[in-house]
């Protein structure tokens, strides 16, 4: 049945000549192994292409939006975060292809002249491959594509000048955000892509004008038929497509660090593997000779490596080609040795590991509440996502704004002077200052506040009747803040507390509270709505006020903080942090 229908085709088509034909075509050039690495490169930017359009479907660039729009591909579109590993590490091996297709250049003598071109765009499109992994390093608008692109920038503007006005034409202005996104964005999905592209055919459309030397040693004349070629540079090309997805399946796609914060200036930002010893040299150099490390070392080794197709015009071939091996060989073992050093050096650092796991921590943190249904990403964008997380914030604000004298869960940053503010304003705190306020956790650290515990000697309250006080106090964090203590005392279920006369007994006469006791034994605070956000504010921002701890000794008194230096939406995380309102971690498995 399909004889007569081949048949047909070979009357009107001439098909089995063709195929014969075709079968039969030889290529000047032998197919070896090594010759699939560039055919192996062209079919990696085709899957880039391809992944890189699916991307395309769901990534929204813009500095508010970019980080969601990842988060939503990795954790709720189907196939998304194997997709986006996939682009990513075929990108990543993309630039190692790059470097091999060179060395294999180097090494089969095929920049010799007249094949200078071929070496040239071979450098331009690794230098192209690059660029495309550090424009989509960006993107995500996270931790580490934001302080590494920076820190890049940085360094590009530090060129004496042209590096401001490129750095401000790459970064869109003076300040990293929208314009940053969408412009590393276009140069990503249409600028180099198209540049690669360009080369890539030109290099292509070279090899076949020029016949590509073979390697050392290996005749031009036998060739070898193109179904060879077409069979190695797809079995190298599905080991390559294995080892990609095999190290995305291993380390479950691309990591997504927590959202962008310029105000994070502690993020330990790392360059990928082929920047690590440039890296590296910006340790070694003082900082005035930084211009060294960044612009005179790699731009001399860019110009040596253009220029090695020159060499066989000064020296004897066999000579320059020698040297030219030598001189690659030097940078790939000073790049190594640079590269190893900084792992090494990164390793041995204590801070940076504590700063790795405080990132890392906070990665897991902002995509646990961008997951939660009742948190998500705020309408004010994925940097407000851990600004408005009062573990986050809430912890960040006390650890830098008064861990110098308070402690928080036994721990602080120099001498104790204050309370431990670990859950202060809880009936947990509470109950354990009643029953023991002479310890450091509570007031036995400060100076000058000796009222409690002299309280705590002569009071005759039962067991059971602290229980009540207790239960009474807890209920003044929870007062709202439009209620005056009139109206607060002559709701029934606070005059009828069987804890009110006892507070009224042994706490009214040193503390005070409108309507209630009017204190005057000793000096104390004002307790209504004690452990609210208005009494903490309060405290915060006026410490020595008569109603606060305007007694104690002014060397003694808490410092103001005013609104630029706490703000009111900090002070609120802060306050939700001390009474655990916020979205609890998950528990470890």
């Amino acid at each position: 049945m399909l004889k007569p229908l081949a048949d047909w085709l070979d009357d009107r088509t001439g098909s089995r000549r063709l195929l014969a034909a075709a079968l039969d075509l030889r290529t000047t050039a032998a197919a070896r192994w090594r010759n699939t690495i560039g055919p192996v490169f062209a079919i990696l930017f085709v899957i880039e292409a391809f992944t890189g359009l699916l991307l395309m479907l769901a990534y929204s660039p813009s500095s508010s939006t970019a980080w969601g729009s990842v988060l939503y591909i990795d954790h709720a579109l189907w196939m998304g975060w194997f997709i986006r590993g996939v682009h990513y590490f075929a990108g990543q091996a993309m630039v190692i292809l790059g470097g091999l297709y060179l060395l294999r250049a180097l090494w089969s003598r095929a920049y010799h002249r007249p094949r200078e071109f071929n070496w040239w765009l071979g450098l331009i499109l690794l230098f192209l491959a690059v660029s495309l992994s550090r424009t989509g390093h960006l993107l995500p608008w996270d931790q580490e594509g934001y302080w590494s692109t920076k820190i890049e920038t940085n360094i590009a503007g530090g060129v004496p000048i042209a590096g401001p006005y490129v750095q401000k034409l790459v970064v869109g202005g003076d300040e990293y955000g929208n314009l940053t996104v969408t412009r590393f964005h276009a140069a990503h999905v249409v600028l180099l892509p198209v540049l690669l592209a360009v080369c890539l055919a030109a290099q292509i459309a070279l090899g076949r004008r020029q016949a590509v030397a073979p390697p050392a040693g290996e005749s031009t004349g036998t060739g070898s038929s193109w179904l060879e070629h077409a069979l190695k540079n797809l079995v190298a090309s599905l080991v390559v497509l294995a080892v990609v997805i095999g190290i995305v399946l291993a380390r479950g796609g691309a990591e997504l660090e927590a959202p962008a914060d310029p105000t994070s200036g502690d993020y330990p930002a790392r360059p990928d593997w082929y920047f690590l010893w440039l890296f590296q040299l910006l340790r070694i150099f003082p900082s005035e000779l930084r211009l060294v490390a960044t612009l005179v070392i790699p731009g001399a080794i860019v110009a040596v490596l253009f220029l090695i197709p020159l060499l066989d015009r000064l020296l004897p071939r066999g000579l320059a080609h020698v040297l030219a091996c030598a001189v690659v060989v030097a940078l790939l073992g000073g790049a190594g040795y640079l590269s190893w050093r900084a792992l090494a050096v990164d390793a041995a650092d204590a801070h940076y590991h504590a700063a790795r796991q405080e990132a890392d921590a906070a990665r897991d943190r902002a995509i646990a509440l961008a997951r939660d249904p009742s948190a998500g990403v705020p309408p004010e964008g994925s940097t407000f996502l851990l600004r408005l997380d009062p573990l986050t914030r809430g912890r960040g604000v006390l650890e830098k704004k008064c861990l110098g004298c308070h402690v928080l869960d036994g721990k602080g940053q120099g001498e104790q002077t204050a309370s431990d503010l670990a859950r202060f304003g809880s009936r947990e705190w509470l109950t354990g200052m009643l029953k023991d306020p002479a310890s450091k956790t509570y007031f036995g650290a400060v100076a000058g506040a000796e009222g409690m515990v002299e309280w705590k000697r002569t009071s005759k309250l039962k067991p059971q009747e602290l229980e009540q006080v207790v239960d009474f106090v807890a209920l003044f964090p929870s007062i709202p803040d439009d209620l005056t203590p009139d109206e607060w005392l002559s709701r029934k279920e606070i005059a009828d507390h069987p804890g009110l006369p006892l507070f009224h007994k042994d706490c009214g006469t040193c503390h005070v509270v409108e309507g209630l006791c009017e204190g005057g034994t000793r000096d104390a605070p004002g307790l209504f709505a004690w452990g609210s956000h208005r009494w903490i504010e309060r405290m915060v921002r006026k410490p020595a006020a008569l109603d606060r701890y305007g007694y104690l000794e002014p060397k003694h008194q808490m410092p103001p903080f005013a609104a630029e230096q706490v703000s009111s939406r900090d002070l609120e995380m802060v306050v939700r942090f001390l009474k655990g309102d916020y979205l609890k971690p998950a528990a470890p498995r």
